[in-house]
């Protein structure tokens, strides 16, 4: 397998797997957002700014990849390990939102509660 095809591969491979968990996640972090923001297009703004954080930072890391291995078996371990590289920017990204996220949701407004009588 030539360099080129295992750096296309491992780029390939890192934007699939961040596109699908950010595919789950998606729902759930939209209804946090407006729970928090209140109107549709400031969640929506936010949605896409994660998205954009959450799918851009392993894709950076990804594009930093040179491989340079001789044999098939070290260029399939190569592009495991900076798979893996790139998923621990994906996570470092989804914690860094997860926090501003938190922050945010501890100090918002929240309405009242109505009494039970």
């Amino acid at each position: 397998m030539n360099t080129i095809l295992s750096f296309v591969l491992q780029i390939v491979l890192t934007l699939i797997t961040v596109v699908l968990i950010v595919g789950y996640l998606r729902p759930f972090l939209k209804r946090v957002l407006l729970d928090l923001c209140g109107t549709e297009d400031r969640a929506q703004f936010w949605l896409v700014f994660s998205n954009v954080i959450l799918i851009g930072l392993p894709g950076m890391i990804a594009l930093n990849y040179r491989p340079q291995a001789s044999s098939l078996e070290e260029l399939f371990f190569e592009v495991a390990g900076r798979l893996s590289g790139a998923l621990a920017g994906f996570l470092f990204a989804l914690v860094c939102v997860g926090m501003v996220v938190s922050i945010f949701a501890l100090f918002a407004p929240r309405p009242a509660k109505m009494e039970a009588k």
